[in-house]
């Protein structure tokens, strides 16, 4: 029976929190101070934005996709199957040629092969974080963990320097469950730039959206009254109180109301109104439907949006899940979600980006497993003007170390924010008024620019 719940590290050591828009609409008075000052940075990065030099240049705005394989995967199932390694290093399954000359993977993933054309596979990713919560950390945030700092995702990095698109949230997670001891989360800012998550499994016949349909006996006259007497109390209070706050709780409330009564919010969750074929293409799975709402949700203006794909921690039975519920899965969904983005014109301004926490060991130990390797694993980037058919990287001959080009995780976040239009040395100032960039130690991958 397979498992996603969850790895090795067991539960994370902090609660999820989740701010949908229920959370919006329900929060406490105290919450929402602390959220106004968020709303009122968002607007104003978004007019900063708006007046540099090159936001006239008619450029179009880029979007991300992120599909997080949870766990670990192991690099010689999916990116670098190493086939002339000694047996019980390299994969069980064969290695395959892609449409880029020279350029093989692994066996269980053909639609991929299709798509690399259209892709750049790095193949050193290397760090020293073996544990999955520090590396998790690194890898989702671009700064090495510190006990006394949870630093900022990537995601509410974006949320926050591009801010939103219409009534849609700027990020947005698709998980089922938890998701990566919450380090896609806003670490030190505010609360506002959580992810709004989706919750549930898109692949449910019964997947609905929390938190974007009104409760029982609640309609939107009853919201339009509630608003009313929000803006009265807020009147009395501006004749005693002259700064901005209550005008931020009024955006900070317009958005949550904007999403809940706009039917182009609603429809972007809906999944039922795709062809049946279109849905087959990307698998009838967790991650299959995942990626198509994640397609989807950037259509419909969301900044970045991370599919979770999870159980990658396969410390036993490597093969049985690589093949039945890990890479076999994600190849239908990873070269459907490219494909698709090709096709509908949205690939130059959507950048798709595909990788794990660390590794798997070159050795298969006693239980069929590979076990935690931090010291190269595998991503994917397509998308966003990265130019296809590329292999950045090579490992040794047993595909254990880098042997040319090793990237930091540093380095993939910056990129990630450089190709978005974002300054990844920008200075943010921490609770503690202490002042630190967006990257610890990281620049952007010349070939992914």
């Amino acid at each position: 029976m397979k498992s996603t719940s969850g790895n090795c590290a067991g539960m994370p050591r902090r609660d999820f929190i989740q701010l949908g828009m229920g959370g919006l609409l329900g929060a406490g008075f105290g919450d929402l101070l602390r959220l106004e000052a968020a709303t009122a940075s968002a607007a104003k990065s978004a007019m900063n934005k708006a007046a540099a030099p090159g936001a006239a240049s008619g450029q179009k705005p880029v979007n991300c996709i992120l599909i997080w394989l949870d766990g670990g995967p192991s690099q010689y199932d999916t990116f670098d199957p190493k086939p002339n390694a000694p047996s019980g290093v390299k994969s069980s399954f064969g290695a395959i040629p892609t449409n880029v000359t020279g350029t093989h993977i692994c066996e269980l993933m053909p639609e991929t092969a299709k798509q690399l054309h259209r892709s750049t596979i790095i193949r050193t990713v290397a760090h020293a974080e073996g544990a999955h919560e520090r590396a998790c950390h690194l890898l989702l945030t671009g700064w090495t963990p510190n006990p006394a700092m949870v630093y900022p995702s990537i995601g509410s990095v974006i949320g926050k320097e591009l801010g939103p698109v219409g009534p849609m949230p700027p990020y947005i997670t698709v998980v089922n469950g938890s998701f990566a001891f919450n380090y896609g989360n806003c670490g030190y800012l505010p609360n506002a730039f959580n992810p709004f998550s989706v919750g549930g499994d898109p692949n449910d016949a019964n997947f609905q959206v929390r938190d974007i349909s009104l409760p029982g006996g609640v309609d939107i006259a009853r919201i339009d009254r509630r608003r009313g007497l929000l803006e009265n109390i807020d009147g009395a209070f501006r004749r005693f109180d002259g700064t901005a706050e209550k005008a931020s709780r009024s955006t900070f409330y317009q958005r949550a109301y904007d999403m809940i009564s706009s039917p182009k919010a609603k429809a972007a969750f809906q999944l039922k109104d795709e062809k049946p074929d279109v849905r087959d293409k990307y698998g009838r799975t967790q991650v299959g439907q995942g990626c198509l709402l994640a397609r989807r949700l950037v259509e419909a203006g969301v900044r970045f949006v991370t599919v979770n794909h999870s159980g990658w921690d396969t410390h036993s039975d490597n093969d049985k899940a690589c093949k039945g519920w890990l890479v076999t899965p994600l190849d239908k969904a990873l070269a459907a979600l490219i494909s698709d983005l090709a096709d509908r014109g949205l690939l130059e301004s959507t950048l798709v980006v595909c990788m794990g926490e660390f590794g798997r060991t070159p050795d298969v130990n006693a239980l069929g497993g590979r076990d935690h390797w931090p010291q190269t694993g595998c991503a994917l980037f397509a998308g966003a003007g990265v130019p296809g058919g590329q292999v950045i990287g090579k490992t040794d001959e047993k595909g254990a170390e880098p042997k040319e080009r090793p990237v930091k995780p540093g380095d993939i976040a910056a990129t990630l924010f450089a190709n978005l239009g974002i300054d990844g040395g920008k200075v943010y100032e921490t609770p503690q008024g202490r002042p630190t960039r967006i990257v610890d130690d990281g620049v952007p991958v010349p070939e992914l620019g």
